[in-house]
């Protein structure tokens, strides 16, 4: 780590660690911030937050439309980490098709859990260690040794962890050790939860919490993808989201090395500006995509119905179409217990989804059959 570009606004401490390192400390939030320098750029991303919530106001069923978009941020915060599979490989998974399962596959399934269990804890709990460490342990639970299984699922780090280098010397950063981390925890803790939260406006909170997570950097595994699940938890939890929409990993992904040195610069010269300008920026993009990606939905939702209905005139039918935007692939026996039929009447709704297009026979395991959607599946990439 070169030392010396922690100059004297360097928003923490650097403090002597393994094999005659130094790691860099944080100084609890907040910091002092220039919002004037940010006026326009956090106007632009709330009134993207407005069409946001706005959009999904209009909804008859908020949950067709927010799985999809679970989904992708599953895949793609796992990519920025070198996790890769498909949108069609995570949903046959999903559906219970594990024989043949690729281990990224695996990966980013348990991403996609430990988003919507984070997001179930908050009914109960505040932000708070219990419902960080317990999102991390869904993250790398039942993984291998070289997927992060052996990297204490659920618990701080023990040793000292790097980042962008082979050794501690060679580290582009090397963030608090052990004992330090469990202080600097204490502290964003204490930080989310304090007695007035109205004293920021969320999305500077958010930004702010993130970056110090991920200074802080507390696992020894899956810190990036702990830290993006508590954006849109910061903003669910302030009431800046009406529903968990709102999932800014494809905007990161398309600019992951300046994602990366805008919080550098922070810890290293404290320019919290331009770090704060680049998440609005985000924040806004990620508002836009997500607004397409729900007209493409609520499109290809309408179209399937009308033609449905004109062409079979069956409840069922419209029943099972409104179940594949949140489970895209399915089997016999899960299409009869969602409409309470015989065997032989789900394979015959199937059957009907099969003739307009909506669902296709997946190759591969025989018994049972799976079906996937691929319209809804390339709709929601």
């Amino acid at each position: 780590m070169e030392y010396g570009l922690f100059g004297k606004h360097s928003p923490g401490k650097l403090v002597s660690t393994i094999q005659g390192a130094q790691a860099f400390v944080p100084d609890p939030l907040p910091p002092r911030l220039d919002l004037s320098a940010i006026f326009m750029s956090y106007g632009e991303a709330m009134a993207g937050i407005g069409a946001l919530n706005a959009k999904m106001a209009q909804l008859r069923n908020p949950q067709l439309i927010i799985r999809p978009l679970q989904r992708r941020e599953a895949l793609l915060s796992s990519a920025m980490e070198g996790t890769y599979t498909t949108n069609d490989e995570l949903a046959l998974l999903e559906a219970g098709a594990e024989d043949g399962a690729r281990a990224d596959t695996v990966e980013v399934l348990n991403y996609a859990s430990a988003l919507a269990h984070a997001m179930n804890l908050m009914a109960d709990l505040p932000i708070c260690h219990r419902l960080i460490q317990e999102t991390h342990s869904k993250l790398l639970s039942g993984l291998s040794h070289n997927r992060g299984g052996n990297k204490r699922p659920g618990d701080y780090k023990q040793d000292q962890n790097w980042i962008g280098g082979p050794t501690p010397e060679k580290a582009r950063f090397l963030p608090p050790p052990p004992k330090e981390t469990i202080v600097a925890m204490d502290r964003l803790e204490g930080f989310i939860n304090r007695e007035n939260p109205d004293d920021i406006p969320p999305l500077l909170e958010a930004a702010m919490v993130h970056y110090q997570f991920e200074t802080i950097h507390p696992f020894a595994d899956g810190n990036g993808r702990v830290g993006r699940i508590l954006i849109p938890l910061i903003l669910m939890a302030r009431g800046a989201l009406a529903t968990p929409v709102f999932y800014p990993s494809a905007s990161l992904e398309a600019r992951k090395d300046e994602y990366i040195d805008r919080m550098f610069n922070v810890s290293t010269a404290g320019d919290w500006t331009e770090w704060l300008r680049f998440f609005l920026a985000i924040c806004q993009d990620t508002c836009t995509n997500s607004i397409q990606i729900i007209d493409r939905l609520i499109d290809l939702q309408t179209h399937y119905r009308d033609l449905a209905m004109t062409k079979f005139r069956s409840n069922n039918v419209v029943i099972l179409i409104d179940y594949l935007f949140a489970a895209p692939v399915v089997t016999t026996p899960m299409v009869r217990s969602l409409l309470g039929v015989t065997h032989r009447a789900a394979r015959m709704t199937i059957g009907n989804l099969e003739e307009i297009g909506l669902l296709e026979k997946v190759e591969g395991p025989s018994m049972p059959e799976y079906f996937a959607s691929r319209p809804i599946l390339r709709a929601g990439e």
